[in-house]
């Protein structure tokens, strides 16, 4: 069984280690200036993310968010380490994929398009995402900040909190 302080070693240069974890927490959208009239106050969700291992350098990522009227988003990705310091990530409605670059205080993705159900639109929207998270090792705290666009325009961003899960016992 994984101790807090063993996780303090966990670092995303690690990549087995790091995202074998499961992680969870709370985030918020918040909207621009601009769109505050459609969104007077940011939207807050949970997110979990968990993997599962084909081979040590494959793997399946599978995400739960939840917003806070109660509509859940589930998706699943597959990931593939592709250099030292590089995962190549793909998923059904992310167009293209993405990299992720690893640092040791967390990693960027490549900038990616994704296509995002908005109730009430009848079809999804696709929006360009600039992401990165920066991993604090004595917060044990992982902070994803996503930065969305449609059509060039901001339509806001995603900041999230996640820590590892601890293991069940």
């Amino acid at each position: 069984m994984q101790t807090r302080s063993d996780r303090s070693e966990l670092s995303p240069l690690r990549p087995r280690e790091f995202f074998a974890q499961s992680w969870s927490g709370e985030g918020e959208w918040i909207a621009p200036s601009w769109l505050r009239r459609l969104a007077r106050r940011p939207r807050w969700f949970s997110f979990t993310t968990a993997t599962t291992w084909l081979t040590d350098d494959v793997w399946l990522v599978h995400d739960a968010l939840i917003w806070e009227n109660g509509r859940t988003e589930y998706r699943s990705g597959m990931a593939r380490l592709t250099a030292e310091n590089r995962i190549r990530l793909s998923y059904d409605d992310m167009l293209g994929g993405t990299d992720l670059w690893l640092r040791a205080d967390g990693f960027a993705f490549s900038p990616y398009r994704i296509l995002v159900a908005m109730p009430p639109l009848p079809l999804p929207l696709v929006i360009g995402a600039h992401d990165a998270c920066e991993w604090d090792a004595p917060s044990q705290e992982l902070i994803d900040t996503i930065r969305l666009r449609l059509f060039g325009l901001p339509i806001g961003h995603m900041v999230i909190r996640l820590h590892p899960v601890p293991p069940a016992s």
